[in-house]
């Protein structure tokens, strides 16, 4: 049986996602994470985001591997926030 070889880095990239943080979806997809659900190979893992698109408002769940980078965490959009006041 082969074994598929998968890139690590996105992955662990992927995971370090926290709540209302701002991510890149597919390609061209802007999002704002709502919400983790957890696999049943490893509950304490997110496989599934329920994501929100900043353009269109739209609210879907998206799979870990369709997160390609974090844009901006939540902690950098108030410090920007607090930096313009």
């Amino acid at each position: 049986m082969d074994q598929k070889n998968t890139d690590t880095s996105e992955e662990q990239l992927f995971l370090m996602v926290k709540t209302r943080d701002t991510v890149l979806v597919d390609e061209n997809e802007i999002c704002k994470v709502l919400s983790f659900t957890g696999g049943s190979r490893d509950p304490g893992s997110p496989s599934l985001f329920q994501v929100a698109n900043v353009d269109t408002g739209e609210i879907k769940h998206v799979h870990a591997a369709e997160g390609k980078e974090i844009v901006s965490t939540y902690e950098e959009e108030i410090h920007q926030r607090k930096q313009q006041q």
